[in-house]
């Protein structure tokens, strides 16, 4: 093989290995994605039951409502988006 066609292999060699490094970035962190997708519906499921079991032992559901924490982010967005919505609707300009 001649020195002109080993030096033209050589950078697209190069070239190829940067892109994998970057294609086995993109795995790692679609990898880690889908762990973190995976650890949050166990934590949700763990909450959800840990709240069921809550009111089998005597707690009422409006005292569990005010301290679950999904449910207090829900009211907030509501509360936003109403808001959002009502400032769309009838600007004060």
């Amino acid at each position: 093989m001649s020195d002109a066609a080993t030096r033209i292999l050589e950078q697209l060699q190069a070239q190829n290995d940067l892109r994998m490094d970057a294609a086995n970035d993109i795995a790692h962190a679609v990898a880690a994605r889908v762990k973190a997708e995976h650890d949050l519906a166990q934590a949700v499921a763990a909450e959800k039951q840990a709240f069921a079991s809550a009111l089998k032992k005597g707690w009422t559901q409006p005292e569990l409502d005010k301290i679950s924490p999904s449910r207090a982010t829900r009211k907030r967005a509501t509360r936003k988006s109403a808001t959002t919505a009502t400032t769309t609707e009838n600007p004060t300009t």
